[in-house]
């Protein structure tokens, strides 16, 4: 495999790989990633090379990398993220990217280990399970809740109403 193949298969955060395929560097126009992609399509394209596999497999990596580096905002966290970025919003959408990597990011891990630290607990429904906020009613309590509904419960339809009435 050549270091083309490889970077175009590496997960970067630099967003070097997909511009490699196209042979453009970072940065590039949309105008030049055009050019370079038809450039390419033809040059590997399936009907030009037929009976080359070879071929086959760096086409669809050309038209993978046309389709994310002709998308603005695909290209974007492309650049920003890297290959990870894409795959995240191609299946969770481009907010869930951003969410991903705040709570991946090393200042968002140090709060939540400070947090833990200073209460001694690791989250809020922790706390109310410990404390009983959340904890399950036991047998008692919800026997005693059923009694009350009981009693509280409206007469059924027939009996209240009816005993002035006679036809």
């Amino acid at each position: 495999m050549s270091n083309l193949d490889e970077a175009a298969h590496q997960l970067s955060r630099s967003g070097t790989s997909l511009y490699a395929v196209l042979e453009l560097k970072k940065g590039a126009s949309p105008e030049d990633v055009k050019k370079s992609y038809r450039k390419l399509a033809l040059k590997y394209h399936p009907d030009k090379n037929p009976g080359d596999p070879q071929a086959a497999e760096i086409f669809k990596e050309i038209n993978t990398a046309h389709a994310v580096l002709s998308d603005p905002v695909k290209r974007k966290i492309y650049d920003k993220h890297g290959s990870l970025g894409i795959y995240i919003y191609d299946h969770f959408g481009e907010d869930s990217v951003r969410y991903y990597f705040i709570a991946n990011s090393c200042w968002f891990k140090t709060l939540v280990l400070l947090c833990c630290l200073l209460t001694g607990c690791c989250c809020c429904c922790c706390c109310c399970f410990c404390c009983g906020t959340l904890r399950p009613p036991t047998e008692e309590v919800v026997k005693r809740n059923n009694q009350e509904n009981v009693r509280r419960q409206p007469p059924r339809s027939g009996e209240h109403g009816r005993q002035g009435l006679r036809c």
